[in-house]
């Protein structure tokens, strides 16, 4: 039963959280309101049985705790500023029509009156239904940092009247970037996520897929829309591959390359074919270049990733880059440039578990072994999900 409530969270959260919002016109009561149905959920379940359509149940329950909430508070309501947005449609049935209102929520969140950070912020809370945790570690900042974040962000949309309304082409170029950078750290959770049993979660990069189709519609041939759909269909194809039955972390080498989607590689590869024309390659398009690479027959060209990683870097400095870099760089036959790259990155990877992780795969490399010992240790002591903290024992136990 607990399992039944916790699918139901990843599959129904996001959804029914944009509809509440897009409804009540209130962050703070439609997220209230649903926790609470969730609650009911684990307590009511168990009793009665798991209901034919959870979602409705969780829906059903929610809009009414909210509507039990602003009766309560109606006074306060009153006074309080509400989101503005398109008249409501006449019903909602069982089965909500709820990508639209998702997509409507996308665009509000990325308004140009909010913050480059608090925009980004805001989709992967209310559109992808991330966790505050999960969010802060995204963005390589603290909890409480980004619930101070999204708490100013949200009193932010409600004091502007930013409209929750369907987006229009005329939308998207001033918030474009905005909102690709948030579908591709939607995807980035969900490609390897930053906590947990599970190493993947495929419905989340799945949404984010999903969600960068939605925009290219709006704004059909949009060189970086292409490239990142291209960049994530190419990385989510390998998904099967990337870890065992048992749940355990496969590295690419080591990847039965049958399980790949090669349908979704073949996809990517003719978005990429769409963009050579393209003079200047952006940043989710060098990204798709790289995939690209990885997803073809072995042996890998790692020579070419590096060089790719290096142009990336030039044009989009960040220490993930600079990481990813130096592992091309150490791939290519030089453990001691892609160890040096490494310098200089510890402040701002403080709290992830990715650079002792390389820095101690380089130091076993060049037989370091004690440094190696120590850099595992430390990567053990960051690392969040159950997958890669096995991973890194058992590569510990090895030295």
């Amino acid at each position: 039963m607990r399992e039944a409530v916790e699918q139901a969270y990843r599959e129904e959260w996001s959804r029914l959280l944009a509809l509440l919002v897009t409804r009540l016109r209130r962050f703070d009561v439609a997220e209230d309101s649903l926790q609470d149905a969730f609650v009911a959920a684990a307590r009511v379940w168990p009793a009665e049985g798991v209901p034919s359509s959870p979602g409705a149940w969780l829906w059903t329950t929610a809009y009414r705790r909210a509507l039990d909430r602003l009766r309560r508070e109606s006074a306060d309501a009153r006074r309080l500023p509400l989101l503005v947005v398109d008249p409501p449609r006449s019903d909602i049935s069982d089965k909500p029509d709820i990508p639209d209102e998702r997509l409507r929520l996308l665009f509000a969140c990325c308004h140009p009156a909010l913050r480059a950070d608090a925009r980004a912020a805001l989709m992967l809370r209310f559109v992808a239904g991330l966790s505050t945790a999960e969010i802060a570690r995204l963005f390589l900042v603290s909890e409480p940092t980004m619930s101070a974040r999204l708490t100013r962000a949200k009193a932010k949309m409600a004091v502007a009247g930013i409209p929750l309304r369907e987006p229009s082409a005329e939308d998207l170029p001033e918030r474009l970037d905005v909102v690709l950078k948030a579908i591709y750290l939607i995807f980035t959770e969900g490609y390897r996520a930053t906590a947990g049993p599970e190493l993947i979660r495929p419905r989340l990069a799945g949404e984010a897929i999903r969600l960068g189709y939605l925009v290219g519609e709006l704004l059909p041939g949009e060189p970086r829309t292409l490239s990142l759909l291209a960049l994530m269909l190419l990385q989510h194809a390998r998904r099967d591959a990337r870890v065992d039955t048992e749940g355990a972390l496969v590295l690419l080498p080591d990847q039965d390359r049958s399980r790949w989607r090669h349908d979704e590689i073949a996809r990517g590869q003719s978005l990429l074919g769409l963009l050579e024309a393209v003079p200047m390659p952006g940043e989710y398009h060098l990204q798709a270049l790289i995939a690209a690479e990885h997803a073809k027959p072995p042996p890998t060209d790692w020579p070419r990733i590096a060089l790719l990683y290096a142009e990336l870097e030039r044009r989009d400095p960040s220490p993930m880059i600079r990481l990813n870099r130096a592992v091309a760089v150490a791939e290519s036959g030089a453990p001691e440039a892609g160890l040096a790259l490494l310098d200089g990155l510890d402040p701002a990877l403080r709290g992830s578990h990715l650079l002792p992780a390389v820095r101690a795969e380089l130091l076993a490399r060049l037989g370091r072994r004690d440094e190696a010992a120590v850099a595992f240790d430390a990567a053990l002591a960051l690392v969040r999900t159950d997958p890669e903290r096995d991973h890194l024992r058992r590569r510990r136990e090895a030295l």
